[in-house]
C-alpha cells in the first residue's frame, strides 16, 4: 500500500486522519446496517470496529506495532472516558500532556526511547577514560543514562539535548537536584547544535533521522570521536563496530569511529 503524503513528518496527524475517514464511513453505514439487522447498533460495538479498521488500515501504511496499538485501542478508550462522565477539562489537559510529552513524536517521528541501566553500563565501558572527555546525548529524554554516566566519570562533561518539554523539564529539575556540575541539559534541536565540541555522541532516536544525523556528525566531529546509536543503523553506512547488551531487549550498540 501505498505512503500517506508526508507520514514521516507528520505521523500523529496521519493517524488522526485515518480515525476521522474510519469514523466517516462507520457513521454513514451505520443506519443501513440498523435496517438490515432491525435493531440499533451498540455504541462499543462501533468502537471496537472503528479501533480495529483502523489499526488495519494503519499496519497497511507501514506505522510501527504501537503505532496500530493505539489506533485500535483508541476509539473504546474514547467511549469509555466518556462513559465515566468525567469533567469536560480533564480532556483538554490529558491532550496538553501528552503533547508535552511527545513533542517529538509529533514533529520528528522520534518516540521517547528509555535507555535502560544495563545498557547504560554498556556504554559507560565504550567512553575513553581521558580527562576532560565531553559526551552528549542527542535526544536525552528524562536524562538517566547522563545521570549515571556523569556520576561514574566526574572528569569528563556530559551534555543532553531534548526538544520534548515535559521530559526536559523534568530532566533539567532532577539533574540540578542530584546531579553533579559535569552534567548539563539543553532545550536545543539535535540539527541546530555545532557537535564539533564532543567526543562522543550517543542517540537512542529513530531509523527517521540516522541518515541526516550521521552526516551532520561526519562532517562536524573530530577525528577519532565515537557516534554510538541504540539500535538504529544508518542506511549504507556500516559500523565499526557492534555491541550486544545482555538485557532483555537484547539491545545493539552500534558504533563508528568518524
Amino acid at each position: 500500500m501505498a505512503a500517506l503524503p508526508n507520514r514521516e513528518r507528520s505521523p500523529v496527524f496521519a493517524a488522526i486522519a485515518i480515525q476521522l475517514v474510519v469514523f466517516g464511513g462507520i457513521y454513514l453505514l451505520r443506519s443501513p446496517l440498523e435496517g438490515v439487522l432491525d435493531y440499533p447498533v451498540p455504541l462499543l460495538w462501533l468502537s471496537l470496529s472503528q479501533g480495529l479498521i483502523a489499526g488495519i488500515i494503519t499496519r497497511g501504511f507501514g506505522f510501527s506495532a504501537p503505532w496500530v496499538i493505539g489506533q485500535v485501542i483508541a476509539p473504546p478508550l474514547l467511549l469509555f472516558a466518556l462513559a465515566l462522565n468525567l469533567p469536560s477539562w480533564i480532556f483538554p489537559v490529558i491532550l496538553v500532556l501528552l503533547v508535552l510529552v511527545f513533542w517529538n513524536v509529533a514533529v520528528g517521528r522520534v518516540p521517547l526511547f528509555l535507555t535502560n541501566r544495563t545498557t547504560s553500563e554498556a556504554i559507560l565501558k565504550l567512553l575513553p577514560k581521558k580527562k576532560g572527555l565531553h559526551v552528549t546525548d542527542l535526544g536525552s529524554g528524562l536524562g538517566g543514562t547522563l545521570r549515571y554516566l556523569a556520576q561514574k566519570m566526574p572528569d569528563a562533561r556530559f551534555t543532553g539535548l531534548e526538544t520534548a518539554p515535559l521530559p526536559f523539564a523534568l530532566s533539567w529539575m532532577i539533574g540540578k537536584i542530584v546531579g553533579g556540575r559535569n552534567l548539563d541539559y539543553r532545550f536545543r534541536d539535535i540539527f541546530r547544535e555545532d557537535l564539533s565540541g564532543y567526543d562522543v555522541i550517543y542517540c537512542f532516536l529513530s531509523p527517521v533521522p540516522m541518515p541526516r544525523l550521521y552526516e551532520k556528525a561526519k562532517k562536524e566531529m573530530k577525528p577519532g570521536s565515537l557516534f554510538i546509536s541504540n539500535s538504529f543503523e544508518v542506511p549504507g553506512h556500516r559500523p565499526d563496530k557492534i555491541i550486544k547488551v545482555a538485557d532483555r531487549r537484547q539491545t545493539k550498540l552500534l558504533i563508528w569511529r568518524m
